[in-house]
């Protein structure tokens, strides 16, 4: 009888084994597959310059009036893609912790499109990955902070600081390849002063510090790892509300002056093989951020609120952003990027497809305008 029972119980318990594992096996299947819509892997990460992409996901149905509008699935992970009533595609999110990492993973083709800096798009590019700019997303909202206590604001005042500092100035970025940190050396080099990476160069004017992802800025002047900082916003203004950081110079008062307005920063980017598989989706995704861009100009307090929400900071620290959401590739944005890859030639950080390029060459292959140039 005990055999019995016991025998009796394992096929009861194999029975409920096999059940958990169908259960857990379409649990993990997306119910979405049967409709055979594509998936685009999409980068992002919870900051402000992709502010245009998180009104867009957090406003969601609310735009559908537009034509264009989202669908969430899983808040912040996954959203449908509809167009005039049509669903396109499942957008998967993938948070990276800079432009640096996104062009590694596009270079893997483990993501498809993302919102990063135009110049880790660059350096994507160079490393032979065929990645291409649909459209801006936003332009300036960059900042130079330094610890809470310090009595100064302007170059001038920057520049003293750096010329009677007995030992090199550290100054801090998130990301090798994003535009802050291009900015910054273009700018401390064009000044005369002198630029290392090299912690053992004491006969430089400033040590340039990894801080290996945007998470670590506001916490940078903690065991004094830096003496500065630079980054996009949210971060500066959030370290000022915060009391953890002082705003020393926004992105139009590094030098040269008046160069810096208007300027590029982070853009829509694709791979080319996605973009020539799903031109209705770039066309649906241009047209959603540029939808979002002009309503989070348009109603600044309500986007700041989302934003903030969403960012997980002060309402105060988004609304003293300097940041402009925009879709436009104007002249004044292309000048900027033109500056970008001389600057980038110049200092020689390109090593494969865009080294020694003219703008005018690159143009031809790391823009595609179609997508933004059909907007309404």
């Amino acid at each position: 009888m005990k055999l019995r029972s016991l025998k009796a119980h394992g096929v009861c318990l194999s029975s409920f084994v096999f059940v958990i594992a169908l259960f857990v096996f379409f649990m993990n299947v997306p119910l979405y597959a049967a409709e055979e819509v594509p998936i685009i892997h999409f980068a992002w990460d919870f900051d402000l310059h992709a502010g245009a992409l998180l009104v867009a996901t957090a406003r969601g149905e609310a735009f559908k009036d537009s034509g264009v509008y989202l669908k969430p699935l899983v808040e912040k992970q996954q959203y449908e893609l509809y167009s005039n009533g049509e669903k396109l595609a499942l957008l998967e999110m993938v948070v990276t912790k800079g432009s640096s990492e996104s062009a590694v993973l596009l270079g893997q083709k483990r993501i498809d499109c993302c919102v990063n800096s135009i110049t880790g798009m660059m350096f994507a590019r160079d490393q032979g990955t065929p990645v291409q700019i649909l459209c801006p997303i936003h332009v300036d909202g960059i900042g130079l902070v330094f610890p809470p206590k310090t009595d100064f604001y302007g170059w001038d005042a920057v520049e003293k600081y750096i010329k009677e500092s007995k030992t090199p100035v550290r100054l801090g970025y998130h990301s090798p390849a994003s535009a802050p940190r291009v900015v910054l050396e273009t700018a401390l080099k064009r000044a005369g002063l002198k630029v290392t990476e090299n912690p053992n160069d004491f006969d430089a004017e400033v040590l340039l510090v990894d801080l290996k992802g945007s998470r670590n800025l506001l916490p940078a002047f903690t065991g004094s790892q830096v003496d500065g900082w630079v980054g996009p916003s949210h971060y500066p203004e959030t370290a000022e509300v915060q009391g953890i950081g002082k705003i020393v110079l926004n992105l139009k008062d590094f030098p040269p002056q008046g160069q810096w307005y208007d300027f590029p920063c982070c853009t829509l980017a694709a791979r080319e093989d996605s973009i020539k598989a799903h031109p209705e989706i770039y066309q649906a995704l241009t047209q959603l951020l540029h939808n979002s861009a002009n309503w989070a100009m348009e109603n600044r307090r309500e986007a700041a609120k989302i934003n903030a929400d969403i960012i997980g900071i002060p309402q105060e620290a988004v609304e003293a952003a300097t940041i402009v959401f925009t879709t436009t590739p104007t002249e004044k944005w292309m000048e900027g990027v033109k500056l970008y890859v001389d600057v980038l030639n110049d200092l020689g950080k390109f090593n494969g497809e865009m080294r020694g390029k003219d703008f005018n060459d690159i143009r031809n292959f790391f823009f595609d305008f179609s997508f933004i140039n059909k907007v309404k």
